[in-house]
């Protein structure tokens, strides 16, 4: 049945409206844009295990490249999107067989501490949760040094339920990673919209 299921994961909407966001698939011409944020933003780059130290418009690029080609229905990506600037990435990876999604999330430097990422991620999961009944957790991972993504997550209901020491290899370093989970009882209690 969950198979079926996933076949109708699109029924998460392309494009979404928020009080302040828009979410849509990247497309090519974004590839400017992560460019930018990516090459002025320290964050990013100190706590994201995929961007290279010498971020380039190529890297971009086939970044972008990548997010288009991710399956919609098991790997749905969305660009963050304020006053028609991609400020941010929002993604699902959903893994069939164990009822579980992992949320990714990520904002540029300029637009944090505005709610935007806890607004685009709160669209997300309830949409995922309230059109797949048989959802039954999301998880997260993040670097225990990245306080300001594990606020989030809290702010989202999240329960932290562990860290993984020295689970992740990051710019030279081997760093613990924090795993947090939201069970569809608890996203139901908090208010599901």
């Amino acid at each position: 049945m969950w198979r079926e299921a996933a076949y109708c994961l699109n029924m998460i909407p392309d494009c979404i409206k928020t009080s302040n966001l828009s979410l849509r698939p990247f497309s090519e011409e974004d590839a400017d844009a992560v460019f930018a944020y990516w090459i002025s933003d320290s964050d990013w780059e100190r706590f994201n295990a995929s961007v290279p130290a010498s971020f380039t418009l190529s890297d971009a690029e086939n970044f972008v490249v990548e997010m288009c080609a991710r399956s919609r229905d098991m790997q749905p990506n969305w660009a963050i999107v304020h006053q028609n600037v991609v400020a941010g990435i929002v993604s699902l990876v959903f893994e069939e067989h164990q009822r579980i999604a992992t949320i990714g999330y990520g904002i540029h430097g300029d637009f944090r501490g505005r709610g935007f990422v806890a607004e685009a991620a709160r669209t997300i999961i309830d949409l995922a949760f309230g059109k797949h009944v048989e959802l039954g957790k999301i998880r997260a991972h993040t670097d225990a040094q990245n306080i300001a993504s594990i606020r989030v997550l809290e702010k989202l209901g999240f329960s932290k339920e562990g860290t993984l020491r020295k689970n992740q290899y990051v710019k030279n370093e081997l760093r613990d990673e924090v795993i947090c989970g939201l069970l569809r009882e608890d996203w139901v209690q908090r208010g599901a919209t």
